[in-house]
């Protein structure tokens, strides 16, 4: 139908532009002498024949066969069957997912929404359904989502909650045995909440077998302070390589291979007003308990002295024959005392030396020099405390009280053993005599 349409329609364009040509070769002889315009003209509509020839015809395969005659007839009333041209079906199927293609090629994604994208960047963590406090101390944790509501309980930096319900601004949560809100403004949960447990959290190494070595230092030729077993725990300090380093007491830092223990994160609970005021009373009863032992082994201590006290011998002070040393000796001898009595009073720096000349006299060394560096007898000659003080020198004190000595003045008779006042076992000495915390004895 369309077919036929068409070629009606070309037929009679063809057989108009026939006759006008005609016309116009036969009215030639009879043109005006100006005949420009109507040559023009002729030219003109050859072009116009010559142009809608070289068109193609309009094509339509499949389902639009039904669309076209339509979109023409359209096309036709407005004027425009000679401008609208139809691309063929199959054009247009195979544009389209080409188009994808090359999108997908350039790295294009499908749209997702804003929600759809958080999801996919969010990777689950642990600390999903929980929460962790972001404040100085402790979160109060209320009775009811609201400032008003009572507080119940404490969620102290360092501890987990479980999130049971979100009401608005607050969160319902459960911890040890409390149950109550908190403002959301003060927790975080997910992976904010497991970064934050890194750092408020403790690291606890747990042994995982019998036996396992705690060394002084990291590394199998360490020595070992004592033997570890299944399930013990310690804070960790620091993780090296191959090695965890514990506190193994207030003041002392071990180590345990890696192999053995296991390092995890442990927080803590929630406390109830009730438990945080139990908690509160027994540690004033301990500190109670303490103060009151603490005085009792100071009255303890103070009776122990006086007992030393009475049962010290005083030594009268003489004048004995004078020892002979040289310039060496006297300075060495001047420089153990600041070592061994430096902070203590002149009586005692006297006695220092004097315990020095009473070993030469009693055959522990020929001369002064070999007695303090003699083996066993003054510790500090061998480990370094000595030199360092010969490297500075004494003060004027230590220096009068060796002069002293060497002259003959001696306030210890013949004692030749001195020890900390604290270190001393008194029952074991046949006589003693006390100076500042120096005890001077005798077997």
């Amino acid at each position: 139908m369309l077919k036929q349409y068409r070629a009606a329609v070309i037929g009679v364009i063809c057989m108009i532009a026939a006759i006008i040509v005609t016309g116009l070769i036969s009215l030639k002889d009879e043109q005006p002498t100006d005949t420009q315009p109507v040559i023009m003209a002729e030219q003109d509509m050859t072009a116009d024949k010559e142009s809608k020839a070289g068109q193609p015809l309009l094509m339509v395969t499949g389902d639009m066969a039904e669309m076209q005659p339509q979109e023409t007839e359209a096309s036709e009333e407005m004027g425009l069957e000679e401008t609208v041209e139809a691309q063929p079906e199959s054009t247009v199927e195979e544009t389209e997912p080409v188009t994808d293609q090359t999108e997908a090629a350039q790295g294009e994604v499908p749209e997702t929404s804003s929600e759809e994208t958080v999801q996919l960047a969010e990777e689950p963590s642990d600390f999903d359904g929980y929460v962790l406090p972001v404040v100085d101390v402790y979160l109060n944790i209320r009775e009811i989502p609201s400032t008003e509501g009572t507080v119940v309980g404490k969620l102290y930096v360092g501890s987990k909650a479980k999130i049971m319900e979100q009401d608005g601004e607050w969160t319902k949560i459960s911890s040890g045995t409390v149950e109550g809100y908190v403002k959301n403004e003060y927790i975080v949960t997910g992976k904010e909440a497991e970064e934050l447990a890194k750092q408020d959290g403790r690291m606890i190494a747990t042994v995982l077998e019998n036996g396992i070595n705690v060394r002084e230092n990291p590394g199998l030729d360490a020595d070992v302070l004592n033997i570890a077993g299944e399930g013990e725990q310690f804070e960790v300090a620091d993780e090296t390589e191959g090695w965890v380093a514990i506190r193994y007491s207030e003041n002392i830092m071990a180590y345990m291979s890696a192999d053995y223990v296991s390092v995890d994160f442990m927080l803590g609970e929630a406390i109830s007003i009730e438990e945080e005021r139990e908690a509160i009373k027994k540690a004033e009863e301990e500190a109670a308990r303490k103060a009151a032992e603490q005085a009792a082994e100071q009255e303890k201590a103070r009776e122990r002295a006086m007992e030393r006290l009475a049962n010290s011998q005083s030594v009268e002070t003489v004048i004995t024959e004078g020892y002979a040393a040289s310039y060496d000796d006297t300075y060495l001898l001047a420089c153990l005392v600041h070592m061994e009595a430096g902070a203590e009073p002149y009586e005692g720096k006297l006695a220092v030396a004097n315990v020095v000349l009473n070993r030469v006299k009693a055959g522990y060394g020929s001369t002064i020099s070999e007695v303090i560096y003699a083996k066993n007898q003054f510790t500090g000659a061998n480990s370094g405390a000595l030199a360092s003080r010969l490297a500075k020198g004494p003060n004027d004190e230590c220096l009068q009280a060796a002069v002293e000595a060497l002259s003959g003045v001696n306030n210890i008779g013949d004692y030749r053993n001195f020890i900390a006042i604290g270190w001393a076992n008194y029952d074991s000495y046949s006589a003693y005599t006390i100076i500042g915390h120096h005890c001077f004895y005798k077997r």
